[in-house]
């Protein structure tokens, strides 16, 4: 399935280095690692989006997100922009469970999604108190900024009044990859 590659390419690069990790870690960038927020740390919203990746080699592929922070939980529902559902992935209690609907690649880890989507949206207090040392989150108005050692993970803009925002714009310019995030009309 073509959507599953830029999925697992996501994730490949992101993979960490040698040092065994915390089985509760989630890596959204090599060596930095990420706890995901309670869910009722933000506000309750539910959102569909168009997701574009921008990929090394200049590939460009899309699928749509439907994510609901409600009730303490968070649910990420990704498919295709036909409508096949690829994966669910759910965050509640302390716990991820995922629901694959597809066959995905062995590398492949969904839970780096909601990691992303709690770096762009969730209160950045919430978000700094699960970094690990080494690990920074910068915010200045509508950008928010995490470091490694000084160094970019990644960035994102945010357009829009509040979470969870029509338009958000999260880089990896490390790795060169980007997801141009659009918040579809009800």
């Amino acid at each position: 399935m073509n959507l599953l590659r830029p999925l697992a390419l996501l994730i490949l690069l992101l993979l960490p280095g040698c040092r065994r990790p915390d089985p509760a870690d989630i890596f959204v960038a090599p060596g930095v690692p990420f706890r995901l927020c309670a869910p009722e740390a933000a506000p309750d919203f539910f959102v569909t989006q168009e997701v574009r990746f921008g990929l090394p080699g200049g590939r460009r592929e899309t699928l749509l997100a439907t994510v609901e922070n409600r009730a303490g939980a968070l649910n990420l529902v990704a498919s295709t922009p036909m409508g096949q559902t690829l994966f669910i992935v759910k965050v509640a209690g302390g716990a991820v469970a995922v629901d694959a609907r597809v066959p995905l690649p062995g590398r492949l880890d969904p839970r780096v999604l909601p990691a992303l989507v709690q770096f762009a949206l969730w209160p950045v207090e919430a978000v700094r108190a699960n970094l690990r040392p080494g690990i920074r989150l910068e915010e200045d108005g509508a950008k928010r900024t995490l470091l490694r050692n000084d160094k970019v993970a990644w960035t994102v803009a945010r357009e829009g009044a509040e979470p969870p925002y029509t338009h958000l714009f999260l880089e990896h310019p490390g790795l060169g990859l980007s997801l141009d995030i659009r918040t579809l009309e009800e």
